[in-house]
């Protein structure tokens, strides 16, 4: 007979969720263990690339909840509703699509400080890419200090850093740039360990969007004529993969309707989501042997589904029974595939089917007066 779900829950709320995050990073080592060696796919010169970000995510308005992550939460607060949020901070593998890294912090924590706390975790000699929420002169020169791997930063071309303000108007595509602290860093850094504020060589590439707007990468590959501009500029729009994942997480995994109501239970269930997608990411690469179409690619959704619904089965008694369901498992996973187009989609405008917010049609409306 099947385990009452409320006897999970009662179970559960004894174990530290630090077992998850053990567990995870166990699963993590299994993972790169399991895929293929040296596969160029899953590599950009030889380098293992990862994406960093983070997110916000709705959770269960609970006091302790609340108290934990987003205090200023709750209709008590002017602007900031009634359900608290967390920021969530993730170090994603772009190429293999699998979280390697994760912090759950408060609403009000910072992307920045989050990333330092994950930093010894991510693998030495490997590429990072950042958006724009992370340039910062303590933050790069953290980087060239103690990662012995390379780096993409993302900075707007305004409000920035004076030397890419600079590099911007003069129209030119990259060249090499001195990033200076500011007079608030140098402010407040001890006398005597402001000399060890250096000037940070740095190459920068100008980056034009679709919809035309300017901004700069900042990297330290120096190299050019093993880096060139447009390698970087495409490897740079690849860090879109862990935007992606947060939307699995969220839509596919649902992980927003939490189950738990505790602090500790939270973090169990943000863990417990990328447990369940590295061993899916793992279980889909090893079902392309099991495949007669090698075009396309196993479907991450139905994988899931087909986890959720057979994995309880891969605990028998008997291995060979274990053997047997396994294989099932990637057979059936390898039956559905996802087949990506071959050419790249027109973009399309985002279009709401609300009605515009009568607080926001008449703020427009005072502005255009103006």
């Amino acid at each position: 007979s099947a385990v009452h779900r409320s006897s999970v829950t009662k179970a559960r709320s004894n174990v530290d969720w630090k077992i998850f995050q053990g567990i995870f990073r166990k699963a993590v080592d299994l993972a790169y263990e399991l895929w293929p060696e040296n596969d160029s796919r899953f590599l950009w010169h030889g380098m293992t690339v990862y994406a960093v970000d983070g997110s916000k995510y709705d959770l269960p308005a609970t006091k302790e909840i609340r108290e934990e992550f987003d205090p200023r939460s709750g209709l008590e607060h002017s602007g900031r509703g009634h359900f608290p949020q967390c920021l969530v901070s993730t170090v994603f593998d772009v190429f293999r699509r699998i979280p390697i890294a994760r912090s759950i912090a408060s609403f009000n924590s910072s992307e920045r400080e989050e990333f330092k706390g994950l930093l010894p975790q991510i693998p030495i000699k490997s590429l990072l890419l950042f958006d724009r929420g992370f340039p910062s002169y303590e933050l790069i020169s953290l980087l060239i200090e103690t990662f012995t791997g390379h780096f993409i930063f993302r900075c707007p071309a305004k409000s920035t850093f004076p030397a890419v303000e600079e590099f911007v108007k003069s129209g030119k595509s990259e060249e090499i740039i001195q990033i200076l602290p500011s007079n608030k860093i140098v402010a407040k850094t001890p006398y005597e360990q402001r000399k060890k504020l250096n000037a940070l060589k740095l190459r920068a590439i100008r980056l034009v969007s679709p919809d035309g707007i300017v901004s700069v990468l900042l990297t330290s590959l120096h190299d050019k004529n093993k880096y060139d501009a447009q390698s970087i500029i495409w490897l740079y729009f690849r860090r879109w993969e862990i935007e992606v994942y947060y939307r699995d997480e969220k839509c596919t995994l649902e992980i927003e309707k939490f189950h738990s109501r505790t602090a500790n239970g939270i973090r169990q269930e943000l863990f417990a989501a990328m447990i369940m997608t590295i061993i899916t990411r793992t279980m889909m690469i090893l079902s392309s042997d099991f495949s007669q179409r090698r075009e396309g690619e196993p479907q991450f959704k139905h994988a899931i589904d087909v986890m959720a619904s057979e994995a309880v089965f891969l605990v028998p008694h008997d291995p060979e029974k274990a053997v047997e369901i396994f294989t099932s498992i990637l057979e059936e996973i390898a039956r559905v595939r996802l087949y990506r187009a071959k050419h790249q989609r027109q973009s399309m405008p985002r279009v709401s089917k609300k009605p515009i917010n009568k607080w926001a049609e008449s703020k427009s409306r005072k502005v255009k007066n103006a």
